[in-house]
């Protein structure tokens, strides 16, 4: 059990948040569960290479101080999603 949630997840984010050396900043350390991620790529009928790309950009917007809590937040995060995964010439990563 993790973050209250009893249930398997596609990523996990652990944020660090502090200064070493050179002040190079270490936002943290992402967990990938590969089943889940292949599992959902054909599911969501999305290419492997794309889905890994969102789930990692998620991920890391999550290390970045993102969160999708609320129905704003889902809005901000999802909006940025999809501008990074059309900046890195992959399909929008949502389907409304």
């Amino acid at each position: 059990m993790y973050r209250g949630q009893n249930k398997p997840t596609n990523i996990l984010s652990f944020p660090f948040n502090k200064f070493i050396k050179f002040n190079y900043k270490l936002l943290g350390d992402l967990v990938l569960c590969k089943k889940i991620i292949e599992r959902e790529s054909l599911t969501y009928k999305k290419t492997l290479e794309s889905h890994w790309a969102h789930i990692t950009i998620h991920g890391t917007l999550h290390l970045l101080g993102y969160d999708h809590k609320t129905k704003k937040e889902a809005y901000i995060m999802e909006k940025l999603e999809k501008q990074i995964m059309l900046s890195l010439k992959y399909k929008e990563p949502y389907f409304f």
